[in-house]
């Protein structure tokens, strides 16, 4: 299988300040670009049925998401506040997405008031499955992130999961022997330090209880 990834197209923007609700976050944005999302974003592939993905955005915020592909009748939309309640004012620099020989497409983006990353799993076909979303995702938008081409991640409070976007087999790490509780799961620095992910290997360097716990192992897909 291949994947197709293409970089999105975005124009007309004004600045904002990376912020959530009034509050400053972080002394330092996660966002580098910081200006205001108001036009469409596209994503498209030359798969058969030309699939394309489309944001629209509302108030510098993901307002809502349409995707469809030609010749199978399909033509999805979510309103991304029903979807994930979460307040996320994503900046250009931080959205990309994988269209998978048009049977999928995985939607990857962070809040720049945050830092914290998502994913999206959106299916192109009838009997293609759910929309999954993943609002814990560990994106290598971060400089401490680093994933393998064809990788997605995400965690909770058992493992990280570790998702091969070309055959849809997850690989897992666990946390730890007795799991973490009380996550920020917008401080997710608070957690996990570091991540370097490659389709045979996982090295993730944690912070649990104020101790280091630092995994070096490889990793089976299933």
């Amino acid at each position: 299988m291949k994947f197709l990834s293409i970089a999105c197209i975005a124009a007309t923007m004004a600045l904002i300040s990376c912020k959530d609700g009034g509050k400053e976050v972080a002394s330092a944005p996660f966002c580098s670009d910081t200006t205001c999302l108001t036009e469409p974003i596209k994503f498209e592939s030359e798969a058969p049925g030309k699939p394309f993905v489309r944001i629209n955005f509302k108030d510098c915020q993901i307002d809502s998401i349409h995707w469809e592909k030609g010749g199978m009748g399909l033509i999805k939309d979510i309103i991304f506040s029903e979807f994930i309640p979460n307040t996320v004012k994503p900046s250009k620099q931080f959205i990309s997405c994988d269209i998978v020989e048009g049977k999928y497409a995985w939607l990857k983006f962070n809040d720049c008031a945050t830092g914290r990353g998502f994913l999206i799993k959106l299916p192109f076909e009838k009997a293609g499955g759910s929309t999954d979303k993943y609002t814990s995702a560990i994106n290598n938008f971060d400089p401490k992130f680093k994933l393998e081409d064809g990788l997605v991640a995400y965690y909770d409070n058992t493992f990280i999961y570790v998702v091969d976007i070309t055959t849809g087999q997850t690989a897992k790490q666990l946390l730890t022997d007795q799991g973490v509780t009380d996550i920020d799961y917008n401080n997710v620095h608070g957690l996990i330090d570091s991540v370097n992910i490659t389709k045979s290997n996982i090295y993730a360097k944690l912070n649990v209880d104020k101790k280091e716990v630092i995994h070096n192992n490889p990793l089976t897909f299933k």
